[in-house]
C-alpha cells in the first residue's frame, strides 16, 4: 500500500485523527491444514470475490493459563466437523482460517468465516449449526473456558471502491 498515491493521501487525511495504534502478531491453528481450509498463512485467497460476499471475524479473549489455548483448539476440533456438514449449512459458507497469538493480549483465538452469499448466508449456515449436537457441546466446553465473545461482519473493499471514500 505504501506506493499506492491515494492510500498514502488518505493516510495524511486520516492519521490525525488516530490516537492509539496496535498490532497483534497470530498463528494459524494447525487444524486449519488439517481441514484443508483455504487459510492465511501460504497468503491463499478464498476465491470469489463477488459482490455479496462478506466475512465474519468471531473473536474469543480466553482465560490466561497455559493449557487455555490448547484446550479451546482440542473442543473446537472435535466439533467443528459437525458444523461444517451440519444439514442445511450454505453451500457458500466456508471456514478461512482460525489464528490465535503468542504475543499481544494472550489467549485470543480468532475464527474467520467466508460467506458466498453474504449475511444471508452467514444467517443460513448459523442455524443449521445449531442443530449439530458435537458442535453444540464444543461450544459449551469453549463458553466454560472463554472471558468474553465477539462477532463483527466485514465487506471487502476493492481498490476501486476505496477511491470513493477519499
Amino acid at each position: 500500500m505504501p506506493a499506492d498515491e491515494q492510500w498514502m493521501t488518505y493516510l495524511q487525511l486520516v492519521r490525525p485523527c488516530v490516537q492509539e495504534q496496535i498490532s497483534t502478531v497470530f498463528t494459524e491453528a494447525p487444524l486449519v491444514q488439517e481441514f484443508n481450509l483455504h487459510g492465511m498463512a501460504n497468503g491463499s485467497s478464498p476465491g470469489d470475490d463477488s459482490a455479496k460476499t462478506s466475512y465474519e471475524i468471531r473473536r474469543y479473549q480466553l482465560q490466561l493459563g497455559y493449557d487455555t489455548v490448547p484446550k479451546f483448539l482440542e473442543h473446537y476440533q472435535k466439533g467443528l466437523p459437525s458444523k461444517m456438514n451440519a444439514p442445511g449449512t450454505c453451500p457458500s459458507t466456508s471456514l478461512v482460517t482460525l489464528l490465535y497469538n503468542d504475543t499481544g493480549p494472550l489467549n485470543e483465538v480468532i475464527e474467520i468465516w467466508r460467506h458466498g452469499n453474504g449475511t444471508h448466508a452467514m444467517g443460513i449456515s448459523r442455524e443449521a449449526a445449531r442443530g449439530a449436537t458435537e458442535w453444540r457441546n464444543s461450544i459449551a466446553n469453549i463458553a466454560d473456558l472463554a472471558i468474553s465473545f465477539r462477532s463483527t461482519i466485514h465487506k471487502p473493499v476493492t481498490k476501486n471502491g476505496l477511491s470513493k471514500w477519499m
